[in-house]
């Protein structure tokens, strides 16, 4: 019985291993972006009502499925604007003396 309670939780353990792969996978896309993602992504399968034992992996299933609509990231602004691409220009202010 005590074997069976413990396969049936969620860890913190699966949560951080499933966060680091997808944070892995995905080198395009802020770490901060990706783990806010599958944060909720791990929020709604327990609202949805997904047992504990499979959150972790569908969680991640969602959250990849989240991302992969996501466009890549544009690359540093320099490159945009030598490739041609515009972009606005926010005035910085002037320095005093």
């Amino acid at each position: 019985m005590a074997a069976m309670t413990t396969s049936a939780r969620l860890t913190n353990r699966e949560l951080r291993e499933a966060a680091d792969r997808l944070v892995d996978d995905r080198c395009d896309v802020p770490a901060g972006s990706v783990l806010r993602t599958f944060s909720r992504s791990v929020r709604t399968a327990l609202l949805d009502g997904v047992p504990p034992a499979e959150v972790v992996a569908e969680a991640e299933r969602r959250t990849k499925e989240l991302l992969s609509r996501r466009p890549a990231n544009r690359g540093p602004r320099h490159l945009r604007l030598w490739a041609g691409v515009g972009v606005i220009d926010v005035p910085r202010p002037r320095r005093t003396r």
